[in-house]
């Protein structure tokens, strides 16, 4: 039996296969459940907050852009022989953009074939992709997460929620973006104890997996 698990980006990669498998995730690939961590459920809303004027795009933003343009500038090296007026993606566009939805288009679109950011968000963004999941899948997001829309948490997609899909989803109240996750050593250990999202998603699949045998 195969488990996936993701987090953060990595997630709606996860959720996105889920969905657009559907039942041949079990039946084709012997997936028989998920657990993932840090849902970006709606990456349109989520852009808008993080691009805002504030401390979000000030911090996280630019930190972020910074290292998608080391990936553009990575890209130019490795597949278009340095020559920044390449065809593959506008190169001049990416490196000057002043927000993440600036680069999407200059790169990300290029690249991929999305019109444009909007259209990149509705076509990849894993809510959309929840109704179709047909194994057990446990999402684990946090409240406070700074780079997601509060606003949206799809929880009529679940159990909870009255949906048809076999998804239970659990906000906490605090967590940041994946600050769970992260394993702390305290004094006189010599190995650090397992953080709580690691352990509940553990959980969540050791669960799954005892039922299935």
């Amino acid at each position: 039996p195969i488990y996936l698990s993701g987090f953060s980006l990595g997630t709606n990669v996860v959720i996105k296969c889920l969905g657009e498998l559907g039942e041949d995730a079990l039946s084709l690939y012997n997936v028989r459940g998920a657990a993932v961590g840090a849902a970006p459920f709606d990456n349109k809303l989520n852009n808008l907050r993080i691009d805002s004027p504030g401390f979000n795009k000030e911090v996280y933003g630019r930190n972020f852009l910074k290292s998608m343009k080391r990936k553009a500038k990575e890209k130019l090296d490795q597949q278009c022989d340095g020559d920044p007026n390449t065809d593959l993606f506008d190169y001049g566009r990416a490196m000057s953009a002043e927000t993440i939805a600036e680069y999407e288009n200059a790169y990300i679109c290029k690249v991929y074939g999305f019109d444009d950011n909007i259209d990149y968000y509705e076509r990849t963004s894993c809510k959309y992709f929840l109704p179709g999941v047909a194994v057990p899948l446990y999402i684990v997001n946090a409240e406070d997460d700074p780079f997601f829309d509060p606003s949206c948490f799809p929880i009529e997609e679940g159990v909870d929620g009255g949906g048809k899909a076999p998804i239970k989803m659990v906000r906490t109240k605090h967590g940041g973006h994946l600050g769970n996750l992260f394993h702390q050593r305290r004094e006189g250990e010599s190995r650090p104890q397992t953080s709580w999202m690691p352990t509940e998603l553990a959980r969540f699949v050791g669960h799954v997996h005892a039922i299935g045998q």
